[in-house]
C-alpha cells in the first residue's frame, strides 16, 4: 500500500459522521407548530379586535385572513425544500407564496373599486396607528426569522437568497395575521402603507441576510 491509499483511508476514517436532516415534511411540520404556537402566544399577547365575529362575516376579511395565512404557510413549506440539496427543491412549491401574495393583492384591489362596505372600521387620522403597525411585524417577526434561518444553517440551500426571504416572509406572514385579527383598522391605504409594503421590505431584507449567511 502506498502513502496514497494510506491518506485516503486516514482521512476517510477521520471524517466525522453526517447526520441526514428528516424528511421535507417532517421538518415543516415541527416549524409550522413551532410557528402556530408562536401565533397562539402573540394573540393572546395583543388581543383581538372586539368586532372580530362581525368582521369574519365580511367575504373580503375573511379572504384577507386565509390569503396572509395561505402566504405564511407556503413561504415556510417553500423554506423547508430551500435547505435541501435540487432534488427537494420542486420549482412549484417556491411560487406558492408568490401566488398567494397575488391573491392577496387582488383581494385588496378589487376592495378598492368597491362601495364603502359599513362594517369597516375607518379610524380618524388622530387615533390610527401608523409606524407602530410596522414595528409590531418587525417584533413579532424576528424569534421566529431566526429559529427558520437557523434551521436553514444546518441544510444545504443553494438558493440562499430565496431561502432567507421565505423565512422571513413567513414569520412576517405571522405578524401581520395576528395584527390584522387585533387591529380594528379596515382602511387599505393604511394597509399596504403599515403592513404589506413593510413586509415585502422585511422579506427582501432576510434574501440579504440569507446571501451573507448561508452562503456556502
Amino acid at each position: 500500500m502506498n502513502q496514497t491509499d494510506q491518506l485516503i483511508i486516514s482521512l476517510a476514517q477521520e471524517t466525522t459522521p453526517v447526520t441526514p436532516m428528516r424528511s421535507p415534511i417532517t421538518l415543516a411540520l415541527r416549524l409550522g407548530a413551532v410557528l402556530l404556537i408562536y401565533a397562539f402566544v402573540t394573540g393572546y399577547v395583543l388581543g383581538l379586535r372586539p368586532d372580530l365575529t362581525m368582521q369574519l362575516q365580511r367575504p373580503f376579511y375573511l379572504a384577507e385572513i386565509i390569503s396572509l395565512a395561505a402566504l405564511s404557510l407556503s413561504s415556510l413549506w417553500a423554506c423547508v425544500h430551500l435547505a435541501f440539496p435540487d432534488q427537494y427543491q420542486r420549482r412549484i412549491v417556491t411560487w406558492l407564496p408568490i401566488l398567494a401574495f397575488g391573491a392577496l393583492n387582488i383581494i385588496l384591489g378589487i376592495q378598492g373599486f368597491l362601495p364603502h362596505d359599513m362594517r369597516m372600521v375607518m379610524p380618524s387620522p388622530e387615533t390610527a396607528h401608523g409606524m407602530e403597525c410596522t414595528l409590531c411585524i418587525g417584533s413579532v417577526a424576528i424569534i421566529p426569522s431566526a429559529l427558520m434561518l437557523i434551521f436553514l444553517r444546518l441544510g444545504a440551500s443553494v438558493h440562499p437568497r430565496a431561502a432567507g426571504a421565505y423565512a422571513v416572509l413567513a414569520a412576517a406572514g405571522i405578524g401581520c395575521l395576528m395584527l390584522r385579527l387585533s387591529e380594528a383598522n379596515d382602511s387599505l391605504a393604511h394597509l399596504i402603507t403599515w403592513h404589506y409594503l413593510p413586509t415585502l421590505l422585511f422579506a427582501a431584507l432576510g434574501a440579504a441576510i440569507g446571501k451573507w449567511l448561508l452562503k456556502w
